[in-house]
């Protein structure tokens, strides 16, 4: 009897621990930043990280803000400058 209580006992623990197992998918990104992030990256032609007021006249809203970003008034437009500038448009 008690073999049995112990193999019940384990039989239930198994059974628990594989229902929080369970593979749920994860969450996916908002499609309105990562598609923004996405485009922006496209604009750096140069590839040089940042994205310059000649790169930025390919998108005609980011041509449109360019100077209001461009916080260091370096002419172009860090990773930085554009997450600080997409947060303030949320």
């Amino acid at each position: 009897m008690n073999a049995l209580i112990k193999v019940a006992a384990l039989a239930a623990v198994l059974t628990v621990s594989t229902a929080f197992a369970q593979n749920y998918p994860a969450p996916e990104p908002s499609a309105k930043s990562s598609d923004k992030s996405a485009d922006y990256s496209k604009l750096d032609v140069n590839g040089d990280g940042s994205i310059s007021k000649d790169e930025a006249k390919k998108d005609p809203t980011l041509s449109a803000k360019f100077s209001e970003l461009d916080t260091d008034k370096s002419g172009s437009l860090t990773t930085a400058e554009l997450s600080a500038g997409m947060s303030k448009s949320q």
